[in-house]
């Protein structure tokens, strides 16, 4: 209310712009507002200052962005001074909440129950929304709303979501969509009761009829006669690239082409499987191959009885484990005894820590190394008339012969006489003796009939093979001879000297002379298998001479 006697005065004043003047008693300020102000020492520019006495200026909004900033309580140890980047750096609210989906055309559910989880950032009021993911959903779950400031849809100034917005109980409408939220985490729960908001106590997530129908029907598929647990999974992310390595080495200086070989051999822990690979040294004539035995699980004996292709005992006691590999110890890999001479540091340690093992004392291979004064391999006592072929030497004792059969010989067709290596006709194939005589080889030792005393010396091993009348002939190595030992003569049909006669059985007895690609032989011996094969089946052999039964009698002294 203004004083008449003001008002009487504002009369007597001249209308002229400067001496008219409002003289309301009742403002509280007159003050004008200025634009330029000081903010922590800082000149800033406030372009939304208000007109004279704090009144608004023609144009100016009422309304105002609000923040969190305004609600939070200004009592931070480090000062008022301090941005919310700083004080809230990684603090987020957490509400559990979930919004409800209509499904059209589907006769199981008309509507579907989506749990997600919304994140409120304290730092920037940024708000984050995103779906756990359901196994076997088939819906594309995880982040629905990427983390920003999300606008109400009700402010016409582009006011956002505040702190003051979410609590449980509320719903929040995100570009359209409606979310209930029913609960919140404890560290939610206590900052909004530091703010003095009232937080209700979480409530439950409504039912979903087709989440419901699914329990049920995955529960009539449970197996009513569950299996033992299989921890294969288990193992083979714990051990996966974990090989132990054992150094082996196997004597085989006992067989007809057997020298002492170095082995390697793998153990893989994530599946218990073995790996044996070769240590092939350069020049030693072998092929370049090195592996001996592919990734497999190795039983410590042969399976022998088989029911529909399935092993009639498979338990784990039956395969080699990483408890049966010890330095000094020796395996019997499918009959070959392998001697475990070191291994590596990684096996050593892993040994050391789960088996408590100290001492990794490695294996002399000197000992393993090829005697000068071993026995050759066939014993030269037998003659024309017997002897013994008992000794280390002798290949395939014990072995049974095929006996009472006889087979003609197969025609052989017309040939030049003069011998083609590597080039002969196909021959024609007598099917009785491959089937009669499948797998049986004879092996004679014979020696070079030669003026040079180097040659005499030398000593083969001439294979025959009954089934289809091939012959090979091997040496074996000699230490300090100069001559180097191995295959000689490939396995195939060899013709007699200016004939288109091939050898056969009837040429093989002790004594026998024969001529390969003008190379000649003499027959000094044979292996106790040959001599049992042939005293059994003369009608093969019509020029061997049977023994007679004291040398029967000291040959099996002779094994003895």
């Amino acid at each position: 209310m203004i004083d008449p006697a003001l008002k009487t005065l504002q009369r007597q004043l001249p209308f002229l712009p400067g001496s008219s003047f409002e003289l309301d008693k009742y403002r509280s300020s007159e003050r004008k507002s200025h634009a330029f102000d000081y903010c922590n020492g800082v000149p800033v520019f406030k372009g939304e200052a208000p007109g004279i006495g704090g009144i608004l200026l023609t144009g100016q909004d009422q309304a105002k962005i609000h923040t969190s900033l305004d609600i939070y309580p200004h009592t931070n140890s480090l000062g008022q001074n301090v941005p919310a980047w700083v004080a809230f750096d990684r603090k987020v609210l957490r509400f559990y909440g979930y919004f409800q989906e209509a499904v059209h055309e589907r006769r199981e559910e008309t509507y579907r129950i989506r749990r997600v989880n919304i994140y409120f950032y304290l730092e920037d009021d940024s708000v984050h929304v995103s779906e756990p993911k359901t196994p076997n959903s088939g819906i594309p779950q995880g982040t629905l709303i990427r983390r920003h400031r999300i606008p109400k849809a009700s402010s016409e100034i582009n006011q956002h979501y505040t702190v003051s917005d979410f609590n449980v109980g509320n719903e929040v409408t995100f570009y359209s969509r409606t979310f209930k939220i029913v609960g919140c985490d404890e560290f939610t729960r206590g900052f909004l009761k530091s703010l003095t908001i009232n937080v209700p106590v979480n409530g439950e997530f409504p039912i979903d009829p087709y989440e419901t129908q699914r329990k049920e029907m995955l529960s009539r598929m449970k197996a009513t006669r569950p299996s033992i647990p299989n921890f294969t999974l288990k193992k083979f992310l714990e051990n996966d690239r974990r090989v132990l390595r054992f150094y082996c080495v196997w004597d085989d200086s006992n067989s007809v082409f057997g020298d002492l070989r170095h082995m390697v051999v793998h153990y893989y822990l994530s599946d218990d499987t073995i790996e044996i690979r070769e240590s092939i040294p350069a020049n030693s004539g072998r092929e370049s191959n090195t592996l001996f035995l592919r990734r497999c699980r190795l039983p410590k004996r042969p399976h022998v009885a088989r029911v529909n292709g399935r092993s009639s005992s498979d338990s784990p006691e039956d395969y080699f484990t990483e408890r049966d590999f010890m330095i000094g110890g020796v395996l019997h890999l499918y009959g070959r005894p392998f001697v475990i001479c070191d291994c590596d540091e990684f096996t050593k340690s892993y040994y050391r820590d789960n088996y408590g093992v100290e001492i990794f004392d490695p294996v002399r291979l000197d000992l393993y190394e090829e005697d000068p004064n071993a026995l050759p391999f066939f014993d030269m006592g037998h003659g024309s008339g017997g002897g013994s072929g008992g000794g280390a030497g002798s290949l395939g004792a014990g072995t049974g012969g095929v006996g009472g059969v006889s087979a003609a010989p197969a025609g052989e067709p017309s040939a030049p006489s003069a011998p083609l290596i590597g080039n002969e006709p196909p021959q024609k194939k007598d099917f009785k003796k491959l089937v009669l005589y499948d797998g049986v080889t004879l092996r004679f030792l014979a020696v070079l009939r030669s003026n040079k005393q180097v040659d005499r010396d030398r000593k083969f091993v001439i294979s025959l093979h009954l089934a289809d009348d091939t012959i090979s002939v091997f040496e074996p190595r000699a230490r300090n001879s100069g001559i180097i030992g191995g295959k000689f003569l490939e396995q195939r049909r060899i013709k007699h000297p200016n004939s288109a006669q091939c050898f056969t059985s009837t040429d093989f007895f002790i004594g026998a002379e024969l001529v390969f690609y003008q190379h000649h032989f003499v027959v000094t011996g044979a292996d106790e298998y040959a001599l049992k094969f042939m005293d059994l089946n003369p009608e093969l052999f019509p020029q061997h001479k049977k023994r007679s039964a004291a040398a029967l009698a000291l040959a099996a002294s002779g094994h003895q």
